[in-house]
């Protein structure tokens, strides 16, 4: 029997975990397994014909909210030519509501409900073997037009007792690879699937190692983990922590290694902020969902916490240069605009290095599903299910935070504005506040109807900074967001030209303009300066030519770095130093010093 296992994930440089846990459950009794992953942008017809040439006898696909409207297509575009093959399809997008998906989906032959490994083999098992289906736990099958629906399995799977899903050679060289180290939650939230089953399994650490160890040689660099709270359980979670060190030590940073883990704030204490203080840097991000600070909706979901305690650990992990990832959530239960707005607020402040402004989704399966009509949640009906009005946040006020998502990913995730977002939010009540009128002057100003270029979303920051004149804003303040933004144009990319607006202004001195003219002089001759070679390794290996293609030399009216401070906004220049898609400030002092 030759069983194909396919993927469509949301990105290319995704992996799909489950289908390798399925193929290694699988191949001991069945050899011929494959498995293919596409991305749900690839063209429906290719991947048909791929999946068609491939012959197997079982075709089995991981479903989810993203890529089941994709599959239902392939499955319907395969079945007619190939009528002996049987189609299953898993995953939590078809583990709730069934039935109905299989009345609706007769062409499909079975659906694998809940964790699959055992379930599923044993379903090729029974198959190969021509029995009936009745005897396998954990399926949905259609019997001649008859659903039925077996008794689910009365244990959950070990995760110790299941075989490694990374044992193939396997490329995974620019890819993102996911691990799961337990499974369960020991939270209960109405929004997740997590709630639906309780308790949490743990991978013994030193089965990790070896999945860990096998991953770096086959190339993988960044490893996300899967566990719903990776820190659910302090002990187990320091030590897979340990092995991630101890494993990483033999690699160049020329090869940095870095782990993505969700974990829940409520769970950090002065412990684990010892523990990070001497984790190596780089090799660690975290990704924590708040989703909201508002009281009554936190205890409508089942989650409570205490935002404003356990943020206080967030500065030093900014210290400690640990990635920090803080997820919203739009739509949830008595949450209105001006909750939001003050949950907004209260994430934003805190700086993190990503803040998600994510939309609810209704899953099918989830305590908020069942309960829907009491909070009057609506929602779209097909996948991902997301929410449309809440009796406490109109449809419309829904697309303003939908565009407003759009924006503070274009401007604020994208870490290419930070400088100018710094100086702009000075202008506003709050951060809110910006973000909402900025994206409601995209609106009006009908940009959300085209894809811009990187560069000019300087321009529509900048134009909306224009809008602000009839508010008569004083000229240093001006020039200050001048200069901040420009600051930022420099560390986009080596730029071949600079915007009018972004030109100096007003009008230098002569005084200043002298040593404008000096230090062009300099730009050009900046490799007579013995400071180079000690901050720019590089810089003995370059001649001119390359010299002056990798740096740019600027001047700014006041140093962004000290604006804020207290210090005088003195002029100053910079030079920027651009390498392998990276960029670097100094500034020269006037004494032929330089500050990186």
């Amino acid at each position: 029997m030759r069983v194909l296992l396919v993927a469509l994930n949301a990105k290319y440089v995704h992996t799909n975990l489950a289908l390798r846990y399925l193929r290694s459950q699988v191949n001991v009794v069945y050899p011929d397994v494959l498995l293919r992953e596409f991305s749900i942008n690839d063209r429906l017809d290719r991947i048909a014909g791929e999946l068609y040439e491939a012959k197997a006898d079982v075709i089995g696909f991981s479903c989810y909210i993203w890529n089941l409207k994709e599959i239902v297509a392939l499955i319907r575009q395969l079945h007619p030519v190939c009528p002996k093959v049987k189609f299953v399809m898993g995953g939590p997008e078809v583990s709730f509501e069934s039935e109905a998906f299989l009345i609706e989906h007769p062409e499909v032959d079975a659906l694998v409900i809940g964790e699959g490994e055992t379930t599923f083999l044993e379903l090729l098992n029974t198959w190969q073997i021509g029995e009936d289906l009745s005897h396998v736990s954990g399926i949905v099958w259609n019997k001649g037009g008859k659903i039925i629906i077996n008794p689910l399995q009365l244990a959950a799977s070990d995760l110790n007792q299941l075989p490694d899903p990374y044992t193939e050679n396997e490329d995974f060289t620019g890819r993102l690879v996911y691990v799961e180290t337990t499974r369960g939650c020991p939270f209960n939230c109405q929004y997740c699937l997590s709630s639906t089953f309780r308790g949490v399994r743990f991978l013994e650490p030193e089965r990790f190692r070896t999945m860990f160890r096998h991953l770096l040689k086959n190339g993988a660099r960044t490893i996300k983990f899967v566990d719903r709270t990776f820190n659910a359980n302090k002990r187990h979670a320091l030590r897979i922590l340990d092995i991630v060190r101890e494993e990483s030590e033999d690699f160049p940073d020329s090869q940095r290694i870095r782990v993505h883990c969700e974990m829940a704030g409520d769970l950090f204490d002065d412990e684990w902020m010892a523990y990070l203080r001497a984790y190596p840097r780089g090799l660690i991000q975290l990704e924590i969902g708040v989703q909201s600070t508002h009281a009554p909706t936190l205890k409508i979901v089942s989650r409570p916490q205490n935002f404003e305690e356990w943020k206080k650990y967030l500065p030093e992990m900014q210290r400690l240069h640990i990635p920090l990832h803080l997820d919203l959530i739009v739509g949830l239960p008595e949450e209105n605009w001006t909750n939001f707005r003050t949950s907004f607020n209260d994430v934003c402040r805190v700086k993190p290095d990503m803040l998600q402004l994510g939309f609810l989704k209704v899953l099918k399966g989830s305590g908020l599903r069942r309960h829907s009509h009491q909070y009057g949640l609506v929602y779209s009906p097909d996948p991902p299910y997301t929410i449309l009005e809440t009796p406490h946040l109109s449809h419309g006020k829904i697309l303003q935070l939908l565009r407003m998502e759009d924006l503070l990913d274009k401007y604020y995730n994208s870490g290419k504005f930070k400088h100018a977002l710094c100086e702009v939010l000075k202008l506003f009540p709050t951060p809110f506040d910006f973000y909402h009128e900025f994206a409601e002057f995209w609106e009006q100003c009908g940009w959300f109807n085209r894809q811009w270029q990187g560069k000019a979303l300087f321009d529509k920051l900048w134009e909306f900074g224009e809008s602000f004149q009839a508010q008569s804003l004083d000229l240093p303040t001006r020039e200050i967001i001048c200069d901040a933004l420009r600051f930022d144009y420099y560390l986009w990319e080596r730029p071949n030209t600079v915007p009018d607006y972004l030109q100096l202004r007003p009008k230098v001195s002569l005084e200043t303009q002298g040593k404008a003219d000096l230090w062009k002089t300099r730009q050009e001759d900046v490799r007579r300066d013995g400071c180079w070679d000690k901050l720019i390794p590089e810089f003995q290996e370059m001649d001119r030519r390359q010299w002056s293609r990798n740096t740019a030399v600027a001047y700014f009216t006041s140093d962004i770095f000290q604006v804020g401070e207290g210090e005088s906004l003195a002029p100053c220049w910079y030079l920027f130093y651009y390498q392998q898609g990276k960029v670097k400030a100094y500034r020269f002092e006037d004494d032929g010093s330089t500050v990186q």
